[in-house]
């Protein structure tokens, strides 16, 4: 279960993360300005977080494997039909809808399966799957750059196109649907406690999760966070075009957010089974909007690429928690619908962050304003999480008036 997720994470985000350097030759090719150019990343960014609603309600009542393989389908059709762009519009349509609908059949059902499956070391489980969107950062960008500058962006795009689609429909048969209830633990007896904050203690509908005050400050917070980060990751290596570095060099700083998330995930994944997702999520949060007023400041390769690494590790120990800090606030029946809810907001973020610094860009000549406004967010964000363990003392409001249950404190860390 979880080398699948792996592989069929590595190829559909990296695939998606490798827009960063196909920006470039096609705003040249075809004279497009650069917010035009970011709103497709900005439409299937969006598109990514509506069709995750749906994927996870898919997911939820007949388990990942249908889901994910419709995405697949999606996915190499979108990339073969994006290799025979003639116009904005088309590239729009081909990639802005078709591959942000295929990356929601992917994440939001593997999210919710992998913590039902190994209740024990959800931490762990999730952070070894997730590592495969490091790896494909890693990889398939610095792939992209070199198979762009080989044979053009055309070309790319339809062997990615093949890629993606071999590897996740053969990756489909080793998806398993949700384990029953007495699978769950070792003991058969449901859902144990995995980490310092207690689980709620009763399982939450979507309808009333949507009525809960600690749901809405989730919803900001992971908002305000996809608003910073995906502002950096799509104009990340043409920012690095204009302090001078090759396309290959520029490349390489996207890469070194896969490879900087490897070991974010690895590290904070173990870590957070011992001091609880949410203090770890705020650590990295804080460390991502350091490194974003950095990269505003850098000028050579070493900070360059120093606080481009950096910003991934901090990139790889915050998501991964984000499932896991949902499941014990909300528990897992719905726990893909409530998901997909929560990565709408985020690629709503997503969406907003690379076509805000595209447009300051249009018109400052200059990421400064961009960069800024992102970094800012992120730590904005840091600190919604933070008021988490406030909420979590009091309880939470639900529409029509009634109370939901009492969340307990995290122990000591």
């Amino acid at each position: 279960m979880v080398l699948a997720g792996f592989l069929i994470l590595m190829v559909s985000w990296g695939t998606q993360f490798s827009f960063s350097v196909f920006f470039a030759p096609l705003a040249r090719d075809f004279g497009w300005d650069r917010a035009s150019t970011s709103g497709v990343f900005s439409l299937s960014i969006l598109l990514f977080g509506v069709g995750s609603i749906f994927a996870g309600r898919m997911a939820d009542r007949w388990g990942p494997r249908h889901v994910v393989a419709a995405g697949g389908i999606l996915m190499a059709g979108g990339l073969l039909l994006s290799s025979g762009t003639q116009s904005l519009w088309q590239l729009y349509l081909f990639y802005g809808v078709t591959i942000g609908l295929a990356v929601s059949a992917g994440w939001g059902p593997l999210a919710a399966a992998v913590p039902r499956w190994f209740p024990a070391q959800r931490g762990l489980a999730m952070g070894i799957m997730s590592i495969g969107i490091s790896v494909g950062i890693l990889v398939i960008p610095f792939l992209s750059s070199h198979l762009i500058s080989a044979f053009g962006w055309r070309f790319s795009f339809a062997i990615l196109g093949l890629i993606t689609g071999t590897v996740i429909i053969g990756s489909v048969f080793l998806l398993k649907k949700g384990p029953t209830p007495s699978e769950e633990t070792p003991g058969g007896k449901g859902l144990a406690p995995v980490s310092p904050l207690s689980p709620s203690t009763k399982d939450w509908s979507l309808t009333e999760a949507l009525g809960a005050r600690v749901f809405w400050v989730f919803f900001f917070g992971y908002l305000l966070w996809c608003t910073g980060f995906y502002m950096i990751s799509v104009h990340l290596a043409v920012y690095g075009i204009d302090l001078g570095f090759s396309p290959a060099g520029a490349a390489l700083a996207v890469s070194l957010i896969g490879g900087g998330s490897i070991f974010g995930k690895l590290f904070m994944g173990m870590l957070s089974d011992r001091i609880g997702p949410q203090k770890v999520m705020v650590i990295n949060l804080v460390l991502q909007g350091l490194c974003i007023f950095g990269l505003i400041l850098s000028r050579n390769p070493l900070p360059f690429y120093l606080f481009s690494a950096l910003f991934g590790f901090g990139y790889g120990g915050t998501g991964p928690q984000i499932p896991l800090v949902v499941a014990q606030f909300f528990g897992l029946p719905s726990l893909g619908a409530i998901l997909g809810v929560l990565i709408l907001s985020g690629q709503i973020g997503g969406a907003i962050g690379p076509l805000l610094a595209g447009k300051i860009f249009d018109l400052s000549r200059s990421y400064l304003g961009g960069f800024f406004m992102g970094g800012t967010c992120v730590m904005v964000s840091s600190l919604l999480f933070f008021l988490l363990f406030f909420l979590l003392r009091t309880p939470a409001k639900i529409s029509g008036g009634e109370k939901g249950p009492v969340f307990k404190s995290p122990g000591p860390g």
